[in-house]
């Protein structure tokens, strides 16, 4: 028995559970993969207002939460996800004819629905997390990503793009 605790008053860091690990591993590997997708959708992007939103979500949602992702884990001595060489970097903007394989509508959807899906695996991570800066942690991202969702929609709207579910 520790009673190391008892004479110092100092607890020993709570370990990190299985539902904060899996949710944060789960969570970071959808950003990387988000990550080619949305890189991939930004060279095929020809209207002007999505390819600046395609690319604010790689900069300001995708990049930085991966990152965050993985200083966490790793101060846990956990593994991450791996992000593949972004060799598709170059190809933004330059060598694809734009919407020669996707027209913009169809990204502009396609986008919606991943952070549809986004959300839920944040959602999911964040009712499995006890400890505090995990939640922290989660509660960030599931509010940076609801943001870029609430702004998805609202140039879905400002497009004409917007396909809503069938009504009963």
């Amino acid at each position: 028995m520790d009673l190391t605790g008892i004479f110092t008053n100092h607890q020993p860091k709570e370990k990190i559970n299985w539902g904060e690990a899996i949710g944060l591993w789960d969570i970071g590997r959808f950003k990387v993969i988000g990550l080619t997708i949305s890189e991939i959708f930004l060279a095929q992007a020809k209207d002007v207002d999505l390819k600046n939103s395609l690319n604010l979500g790689i900069e300001m949602l995708i990049i930085p939460h991966i990152e965050k992702i993985q200083s966490f884990m790793h101060k846990e001595g956990l593994e991450v996800p791996a992000v593949p060489p972004r060799k598709n970097l170059d190809i933004v903007g330059k060598q694809i004819e734009p919407n020669t394989f996707i027209q913009d509508d169809e990204i502009a959807n396609s986008i919606r629905e991943i952070y549809k899906f986004g959300l839920s695996l944040d959602m999911r991570g964040l009712s499995e997390s006890s400890r505090d800066d995990a939640r922290e942690l989660i509660w960030g991202i599931l509010s940076d990503d609801y943001k870029g969702y609430d702004a998805m929609v609202k140039l879905h709207r400002k497009k004409n793009w917007l396909v809503p579910p069938p009504t009963v």
